[in-house]
């Protein structure tokens, strides 16, 4: 079964499961897990059914996770729990505050409602669909995940990065050796990472990427100067409606509450492809080809 094909079954598949749940139908839903199960469906997050003692493990991460981030002062934001160890890990900084809640009460009312990191926003969707169309070939899967783990306005993040990150980076250790295989690639987003990771002496091979936040928007003009004709080609390959069923695909694997998903899923029809993130994209696609060029 082909990437494409596998897709397409996932959508008729969660269409059916939802409208089983809907309507009460359990003998219908029992059904329909016990074909995907035989199809072996892979998630882009990892195996196609989820251990259950990989999941007790990535709890009892999560609740060290949490306790640190309420040390610090900070809020908890989950990250979309992986299925099982994963073939790539992207390295990022933190969660921040602001644009998806304006206030801390908002923040953790929405996280208990199912609210999860690395998913609301049309930069967020861009590496995505970046590390699904140009990286993660066949059954591949990938793991997105922060140094520290406590969410805050980008002021503070500023603030005591260098001593926050030493203070998370053991529990970044035991969260690699839970959710990477053995033989996993890193990603670090962006320089600060990469420097965190060099101070410290990473020990896994990693490559430094460009970060999708717009504030590094300068950098995605750099990464095409000299590669003017190769993007101009690349451009024309990219079609809005694929970027949109990319995001779809995400938000339905996250498990968001559903008018979660429908809200994000409007801002990023709205919002598009710009071109400040097609050329975000053309950087991701020649980091990715690099990267596997070089396995």
């Amino acid at each position: 079964m082909t990437w494409l094909e596998r897709e397409r079954y996932r959508c008729i598949c969660y269409g059916q499961v939802r409208a089983a749940n809907t309507t009460g139908n359990v003998g219908t839903l029992r059904t329909l897990y016990e074909i995907a199960l035989v199809g072996r469906y892979t998630s882009r997050t990892g195996a196609a059914v989820r251990d259950p003692k990989f999941r007790e493990r990535y709890d009892e991460l999560e609740a060290r996770m949490r306790s640190l981030a309420r040390s610090d002062g900070d809020i908890y934001l989950p990250n979309v729990a992986p299925m099982g160890p994963v073939n790539f890990v992207f390295l990022c900084m933190e969660p921040s505050l602001g644009r998806w809640a304006s206030s801390a009460e908002e923040a953790e009312r929405k996280i208990a409602s199912g609210f999860r990191n690395f998913l609301d926003s049309p930069d967020d969707m861009v590496l995505h669909y970046a590390i699904r169309e140009y990286l993660c070939r066949g059954d591949l899967t990938y793991h997105i995940t922060d140094i520290s783990k406590g969410a805050m306005l980008v002021e503070k993040a500023r603030g005591d990065r260098q001593a926050r990150y030493a203070r998370w980076h053991k529990l970044l250790e035991r969260e690699i050796a839970l959710v990477a295989r053995q033989d996993a690639r890193f990603f670090a987003v962006g320089k600060e990472v990469g420097r965190h990771l060099e101070l410290h002496r990473f020990l896994h091979r990693y490559d430094v990427i460009l970060h999708y936040s717009s504030l590094a928007a300068k950098a995605r003009n750099d990464g095409i100067r000299g590669h003017e004709q190769e993007f101009e080609s690349f451009r024309a390959t990219l079609h809005h409606e694929d970027f949109v069923r990319t995001a779809t695909l995400v938000l339905r694997e996250s498990a968001l509450p559903s008018e979660m998903q429908d809200a994000i899923l409007q801002r990023i029809k709205k919002a598009g492809l710009s071109a400040s993130r097609v050329k975000l994209l053309f950087n991701y696609k020649a980091a990715f080809c690099n990267a596997n060029a070089a396995e």
